[in-house]
């Protein structure tokens, strides 16, 4: 895994990390991995490290504020972290990316892709936060931790305990994870409860992969955006909101690799029908 910084144009350095196979098996996307909230770039290594063996050369970046990345995490907005990820797509030296975004990490995807950047041709949405106002995730979040609501009503980082991200992973090491986390944005915190779902042109192929024991967005709310935006879905049971840690996390990476290879095989199908 290497890692390296690039700029925002505003004096930001972001981190991003990279795992690039040595040699892969003819032309296929990159993937721009995109954590969600308290999280950074670290927390896909086991999809990274997958994806690579599948011949995919991965990307993941720490938006401003968090890992190894400067700017501000409490002065940030979502269309901070909207910027973060289109400048890490001008980044990536490849031809075509497909963006894989998790819980925070999705909604920022949808309105990368309402933007329509020339690279992109795919997006995977992993337990994510709902295209629409995300009542239900702040709801869930606060009814499950109801000692959480002073720190959102004041304007500071949610901090998320282990039961709210895990559900097959050794207490310990769930612990250690949930201490490392950095928290959030308050103003984005605040954002998630009044944005406007975005407009994800219908070309773009999306899988949407969440779970039914997933306490921070409820499945109701997965299959709403889901239906939104005419996604794939891919429902799971049994594991957790953090499924790129969760212990399991083979099942979810195996369907979201399994939908790209068949994403492939359709586009060489397509490029053949034209040249021929």
């Amino acid at each position: 895994m290497k890692t390296m910084m690039f700029g925002t144009g505003n004096d930001v350095q972001l981190e991003m990390l990279a795992a690039v196979p040595a040699g892969a098996a003819g032309p296929r996307p990159a993937l721009l991995f995109v954590h969600g909230l308290g999280h950074d770039a670290a927390c896909w290594h086991n999809w990274m490290r997958a994806a690579s063996e599948d011949g995919n050369a991965a990307y993941a970046i720490s938006l401003r504020g968090h890992g190894g990345s400067g700017g501000s995490l409490r002065s940030a907005r979502l269309k901070d972290y909207v910027e973060d990820v289109l400048r890490a797509v001008e980044a990536v030296d490849a031809d075509e990316l497909v963006l894989v975004g998790h819980s925070l990490g999705g909604l920022i995807v949808q309105r990368v892709l309402a933007l329509q950047p020339a690279k992109v041709s795919a997006g995977v949405l992993v337990g994510s936060i709902t295209s629409g106002p995300a009542f239900g995730t702040v709801v869930s979040v606060l009814r499950n931790l109801p000692w959480q609501a002073m720190r959102f009503l004041a304007g500071r980082s949610l901090r998320l305990p282990p039961d709210m991200l895990f559900e097959r992973m050794g207490n310990e090491e769930a612990a250690e994870i949930s201490r490392s986390l950095c928290g959030g944005s308050p103003w984005v915190q605040y954002q998630l409860l009044f944005h406007l779902p975005s407009r994800v042109e219908s070309e773009y192929p999306l899988l949407s992969v969440y779970s039914k024991h997933d306490r921070m967005v409820p499945v109701r709310s997965a299959r709403a955006t889901a239906r939104r935006y005419g996604a794939d879905v891919r429902e799971l049971a049994g594991i957790g909101h953090d499924m790129m840690l969760d212990g399991g996390w083979e099942q979810p990476w195996s369907l979201i690799s399994d939908w790209l290879k068949a994403l492939r095989v359709k586009a060489i199908s397509h490029e053949g029908r034209q040249s021929g």
